[in-house]
């Protein structure tokens, strides 16, 4: 007999990234404030007024045209509140871009925003399309309009970026309006919005200054007046580049002859940049351009970073002198404590930089200077330009939880990718770095090569702790390899042999071993070690902040007692699985979702079984799976229960692989012997007959021997199927044989033993609640189970039993009943969540009991709401009294 395949869990399959965990920087909602010497632009104002009718305004052109200072200052007398966000190349990936969307809207509006970042920081984080979405349903219920200006949007347009955005111009209600400022067109369907007449687009050839305008900049303060013409040449050779003007107009104040200034003014933009770097810079004393030049190494500046990085003092007071004399230097707040330069001063400050000095010791201390403030991130990618390897590689590994663990994939795999082999070889942790973060970035395709490299520079070096515990780390990746590969005898060799050699104080890395060894047990039919391991893997897991693997080992454990019959304790598992999921629409939840779905069918709470089920078929969608069924199947069983066979037939039949031949997956073998009992229920002997014996179903074989008059023949099969079912310890299946077998022997008109041996399984079936095993099964267990209505044993749950038939929908599961909240024993509570209760009741506050249980924050946070869940309580002091009364304390 050939050994029945296992169905690999989807949500060990869709390990998602984490999320970042990375302080944001509140100047980026900033816009520039207005210049000292501003110019009207009356008619461009006037176009981005009227655009406010329609969804999107773009405004596009190369860098130094005043896409920036336009946008701004409009936004600034635009009576409709506007929120600003500065993007920058670090915005790049979806789930940061959305986070500081979510920010800027939120520092205008009270409700637009509010807890979007904080679902995006989850472990893992929420969905881009479910954050987008519940934005969207924030936005529809503002009373009044907003603006979010996207400003430098060409930085941050990746093309997950790009959909995002897109996603949102096409969902956002009237309420919102959005502006975007880029130097490069974005890739969002501009051609459908411009089409709908849902576009106002202002382009390069609008920004450029007119003669009227550019008279208007250089005579505007009196210092330097120009005539006509003087003024229509400068305009004509920078082609009303304003930026290029702008610089003309420091270099005229130093000149005393305009005319001869002007005279050797020549040449397109790109000569004229060069040139009036040269102009502006050899005006300034020695140690501002010395200032400008070192310190053009940053994105953003202030003060004591630029002390930090030049060791000197005095740099608050350099941005603001730079800041009065207009010198490219843009405030990104009100109090002018951060700046950022223009970014083509920036560029051309950096390049006239590299051919003067080495540049690597201004990014180490800048690096320095950002971990210190905690902002990991600039502090790795200062690190990176640094050259710094050592330096990089400790802030990626980050104090306990690496980067990779918390989701900062990109970057990390960035710079890996531009690192030379040598390189690599020279740092083989590096190599296993990479394959760490193209395993949680998706891509495990690339790890093979990888991780190979990785053992291959290894064994020349000496064998100490650490090269013992990358060693366990690669034996850690090659076993969630196998998982992808059904692999379970390399899954259990790789991770026992991880766990012998990762060093004790790598969680991280032993939570990730321990949960691919209980993979490997579950796999090999060890289900009561395996439900050890995942239970280890859960408390390591919330311990150490590891959240995504506690979650995919609570929803395997969950999977395991459900196999078991214990539904209960099935269906608490995968709630709090999807509790520390966070996002109810993240792919990883799937199978929780899925899980408890199935278990709320068989208590008959149709409704909420159809909830679970449409977001599962949401999620398979959003998960592009073509092999993953157990939605389809779910749904087939609610339109069965419904009444509608014929539907749940047709939507069975998309189901692939049940027409070929071989052994099923779990959820295959399902799907199967449902469709054979709704093709026996049409009157289609011959097809059900036909599909459980080319599938060898015993359940499908037994009903379908049945059909046609062999009783004795289903009888064998179905005790036959019984025995072995129990003997692998898979209770529910056993019971639903259990179930069918009465049916057979009440068929061969052994009443009594039918009878018997379904009051055993109604008083089996009565603990976990269970109703849809029994009606799923029609008039014929109708008609069996009236003949136990005056069992006195059983008479409150064959009751419930034939009331269920014939209905379609309730609203409450029929559940079990749970002890009363007044008799809540001991047993429900974790040790953990006792030893909490007891450090709330000395009055410790969250941050110390993390503290002293060497655990996260936020993980004393989630132990709390659970805590005061199962206490039904909302606060601390509530907590410790009922805990008290209930003699927990």
């Amino acid at each position: 007999m050939h050994p029945k395949p296992y169905q690999v869990p989807t949500c060990v399959v869709w390990l998602m990234r984490l999320p970042m965990s990375t302080a944001l920087l509140a100047t980026k909602f900033f816009a520039p404030p207005r210049p000292a010497h501003d110019v009207a632009r009356p008619l461009l104002t006037q176009r981005l007024d009227a655009g406010l009718s329609r969804k999107v305004t773009l405004v596009c052109a190369a860098a130094g045209f005043g896409k920036s200072t336009l946008v701004s200052q409009w936004a600034q007398d635009c009576p409709v509140p506007s929120a600003w966000l500065s993007l920058d190349g670090d915005d790049r990936d979806p789930h940061r871009f959305l986070i500081y969307v979510a920010g800027s809207l939120e520092s205008v509006s009270h409700t637009v925003g509010v807890g979007l970042a904080a679902m995006l920081r989850g472990s893992p984080p929420a969905s881009v399309e479910t954050v987008l979405t519940l934005l969207v349903n924030q936005l529809a219920k503002v009373p009044g309009r907003l603006v979010l200006v996207l400003d430098d949007y060409h930085l941050a347009a990746s093309a997950a970026v790009n959909e995002a955005l897109a996603f949102l111009i096409d969902h956002m209600p009237a309420q919102l309006h959005v502006v975007i400022a880029s130097r490069e067109e974005p890739a969002i369907a501009l051609g459908r919005l411009r089409a709908n007449g849902q576009l106002t687009e202002i382009r390069q050839q609008d920004l450029r200054f007119g003669l009227e305008e550019a008279a208007a900049f250089f005579n505007q303060d009196g210092d330097v007046r120009l005539t006509s013409a003087q003024v229509q040449a400068l305009e004509a050779r920078t082609e009303g580049w304003i930026s290029g003007l702008k610089l003309a107009a420091i270099s005229l104040h130093q000149h005393q002859n305009p005319q001869s200034f002007i005279a050797s003014f020549t040449g397109s933009h790109h000569f004229v940049q060069d040139y009036l770097m040269e102009e502006v810079l050899h005006q300034q004393p020695e140690e501002v351009q010395a200032f400008l030049l070192r310190t053009s190494v940053l994105d953003r500046l202030c003060g004591p970073l630029c002390d930090a990085v030049l060791q000197t003092q005095g740099g608050e007071h350099i941005l603001h002198q730079l800041d009065r004399a207009g010198l490219f230097i843009v405030p990104l707040d009100s109090e002018r404590r951060w700046y950022r330069y223009h970014h083509l001063f920036s560029e051309l400050l950096r390049q006239r930089l590299g051919h003067r000095e080495v540049v690597e010791p201004l990014h180490r201390r800048a690096s320095q200077w950002y971990e210190a403030e905690g902002l990991e991130l600039e502090a790795f990618q200062q690190a990176t330009l640094a050259q710094d390897i050592t330096g990089a590689l400790r802030l990626i590994e980050g104090k306990g939880m690496p980067l990779y663990f918390r989701g900062v994939t990109a970057p990390v795999v960035h710079w890996l990718a531009s690192q030379t082999p040598a390189t690599l070889n020279r740092h083989p942790f590096l190599w296993v770095v990479y394959s760490w973060s193209l395993l949680f970035a998706g891509q495990p395709a690339q790890l093979e090569d990888k991780l190979l490299a990785a053992e291959a520079a290894l064994p020349g070096r000496p064998q100490d702790a650490r090269t013992a515990d990358t060693q366990g780390q690669i034996a850690v990746l090659r076993a969630w390899l196998a998982v992808y590969r059904n692999d379970a005898k390399t899954i259990h060799a790789q991770a026992s042999a991880a766990l012998a050699l990762l060093n004790p104080e790598n969680r991280p890395a032993r939570t990730a071993a321990q949960c691919a060894l209980g993979v490997a047990l579950m796999f090999r039919g060890e289900r009561a070690r395996a439900s050890v391991a995942f239970a280890e893997v859960i408390g390591a897991g919330l311990a150490s902040g590891n959240v995504m693997f506690s979650a995919v080992a609570g929803t395997a454990l969950a999977g395991i007692q459900a196999s078991q019959y214990q539904l209960q304790a099935a269906a608490a598992s995968y709630r709090e699985a999807i509790q520390m999921v966070g996002d109810p629409s993240h792919v990883l939840g799937f199978e929780a979702h899925l899980g408890l779905a199935n278990i709320v069918y068989d208590w008959n709470a149709l409704d909420e079984a159809q909830t679970l089920a449409l977001l599962c078929s949401a999620l398979v969608h959003q998960a592009k799976s073509q092999t993953e069924i157990g939605a389809d199947l779910l749904q087939a069983r609610l339109l069965s229960a419904q009444g509608e066979d014929t539907q749940a037939l047709a939507l069975l039949a998309r189901t692939h692989g049940l027409n070929t031949a071989g052994p099923l997956t779990d959820r295959l073998r399902e799907a199967a012997d449902l469709q054979v009992l709704l093709l026996l229920r049409q009157g289609d002997v011959y097809a059900a007959a036909l599909l459980a014996q080319a599938h060898q179903l015993p359940l499908g074989l037994a009903r379908s021997l049945l059909a046609q008059g062999q009783g004795l023949q289903a009888l064998e099969v179905i005790q036959g199927h019984r025995r072995r079912v129990e003997s692998e310890l898979r209770t529910r299946d056993a019971l639903q044989a259990m179930v069918l077998e009465a049916l057979v022997l009440h068929a061969m008109e052994h009443l009594d033993q039918a009878l018997a041996l379904l009051r055993a399984c109604v008083t089996q079936a009565q603990s976990q609640g269970t109703i849809r095993l029994f009606v799923d099964e029609g008039a014929p267990m109708q008609t069996l189970l009236s003949q136990l209505r005056d069992d006195k044993g059983v008479a409150g749950h064959v009751a419930q039993l034939l009331a269920a038939f014939g209905t379609q929908t309730t609203q409450q599961p029929v559940a079990p009943q749970t002890a009363a909240s007044s008799h809540l024993p001991l047993g429900d509570f974790s040790s953990r969540e006792l030893e909490i209760l007891r450090l709330i009741q000395q009055g410790h506050s969250n941050q110390t009991i993390g503290e002293r249980l060497f655990v996260s924050l936020s993980t004393v946070k989630w132990h709390n709401q659970n805590i005061f869940a199962k206490l039904d309580v909302q606060r601390r002091t509530e907590a410790v009294a009922r805990a008290i009364e209930l003699k927990l304390l």
